[in-house]
C-alpha cells in the first residue's frame, strides 16, 4: 500500500483538518508544469514584448515622418 502525503501528515500528529488542507494546498509536479512558468517560457514571452515594442516603435517613427513631411 502506497503512503500518501496525508497519511505521513496524520502519522505526525497533524490534525486530520489541517492535513486535509495543507495536502489540497500542495502542487503535484504534474500540476506544476501546466500552472507554473518556466525559464523557457519567461524567454519567450521577453523575445515577443521586445519584438513587439520595436515595431511600434518602428511605426511610430514612420508615422511621425509622414506627419511632419
Amino acid at each position: 500500500m502506497e503512503t500518501t502525503l496525508y497519511d505521513i501528515l496524520i502519522e505526525q500528529g497533524i490534525d486530520k483538518t489541517r492535513a486535509k488542507h495543507a495536502v489540497k494546498a500542495f502542487v503535484t509536479r504534474d500540476e506544476a508544469r501546466h500552472v507554473l512558468a518556466t525559464k523557457d517560457d519567461l524567454r519567450k514571452l521577453t523575445v515577443w514584448i521586445a519584438g513587439m515594442l520595436i515595431g511600434q516603435l518602428v511605426l511610430f517613427t514612420g508615422l511621425l515622418a509622414l506627419m511632419l513631411n
